[in-house]
């Protein structure tokens, strides 16, 4: 049997060593605009004599959002395959399920080391204590430095100037799970 490896089901990531999978909770409120996002981008023009500001598309992801923080930091030592903010209100949001490539991963590799057990477990049985990429990642993003920004506010329009808030990643965690593709008990046939 032969695969088609680029542009078929197939691909190099499932043939180069699966994927590790993440949840990091935080501070990631408006990660994606509702449509009433402004940034600091002043546009004038045409017959009226009033500023107005670049709003964030509804449903577009808002540039430099504590999300976009917290994944570049992460993206240093790891290669982010898969994103999923879990759903909530665009003013919500506190989780980020992320799926990495386990061959070019370098968080955890030294504490604790993953010839010992129970580090080098099975992925499908995680151990409870907290492997060393999950110790690593939350250090890391629990020492990243209070950020601004950018929100909505009631009573929004394009011409009030861009809203922000200060978000602090002290309180940021990182778990680290196994996947199960297709388990038959989420299954009944009729």
């Amino acid at each position: 049997m032969t695969f088609q490896v680029n542009g078929g089901i197939i691909n190099d990531q499932t043939l180069t060593g699966g994927m590790r999978f993440f949840k990091i909770t935080g501070p990631f409120a408006w990660t994606v605009s509702d449509g009433t996002v402004n940034l600091p981008v002043k546009v004038h023009g045409g017959k009226i004599a009033a500023d107005s500001y670049f709003v964030v598309g509804n449903n577009r992801p808002v540039p430099n959002s504590a999300a976009a923080i917290v994944l570049k930091e992460i993206s240093k030592q790891a290669d982010i395959v898969l994103i999923g903010l879990v759903p909530g209100l665009y003013g919500t949001t506190t989780e980020i399920h992320i799926g990495v490539s386990a061959s070019a991963f370098g968080w955890g590799s030294d504490d604790p080391l993953y010839s010992v057990p129970p580090a080098n477990a099975d992925e499908k049985q995680l151990p409870t204590v907290p492997t060393g990429a999950q110790v690593q990642m939350t250090a890391a993003l629990q020492a990243l430095p209070p950020a601004t920004v950018y929100i909505t506010v009631p009573g929004w329009t394009q011409a009030l100037p861009p809203a922000t808030t200060v978000v602090s990643f002290v309180a940021c965690t990182v778990e680290e799970f196994s996947f199960s593709l297709g388990s038959a008990k989420y299954f009944t046939l009729a």
